[in-house]
């Protein structure tokens, strides 16, 4: 219950934040969004388990359909696993992204503030990718997956 007010929470600030500064398509933002998948992608690659994922999303959709407690176990374990890797690659991505905005100061631009703006515009959102994964899509898996799995023992 935790895990959906906090998701709840997360998607009203962002639409809040929508409505207030009014251009939804700041919220998006390529690069950062690729800082993100990218590397889980290549987690997901190096430990070929598309199809655990694949069963995992499935059985958080359309929990009425059967899956053994091998996969289950399986697809909890790496939907775990991809909550802490994207915990990590969050933080390298805000590292990154402070270095890259340190490095980018030149005090002869009239406007630095603009430049400064949107690196710290970028380096939140790389937060704001990453919780929303952990969030909203990695932790309700797992904690649908045991649900199913303690209902199913009793």
């Amino acid at each position: 219950m935790f895990i959906l007010g906090f998701a709840i929470f997360l998607i009203c600030t962002l639409l809040t934040a929508i409505v207030l500064g009014g251009d939804w398509a700041s919220f998006i933002n390529l690069p950062t969004l690729l800082m993100i998948l990218i590397p889980l992608a290549a987690v997901m690659t190096a430990t070929k388990s598309f199809k655990v994922f694949y069963y995992g999303l499935k059985a958080m959709i359309f929990p009425e359909k059967p899956i053994t407690e091998e996969l289950r176990g399986q697809a909890a374990s790496l939907f775990r696993f991809l909550s802490k890797a994207t915990a990590l690659v969050s933080t390298i991505g805000f590292l990154i992204s402070i270095i890259n905005l340190l490095m980018g100061i030149d005090y002869s631009i009239p406007d630095l503030r603009f430049a400064i703006g949107a690196n710290i515009a970028a380096t939140l959102l790389i937060f704001v990718y990453g919780l929303f994964l952990i969030v909203a899509v990695f932790e309700p898996v797992v904690f649908n997956l045991k649900k199913r799995r303690d209902t199913e023992r009793k």
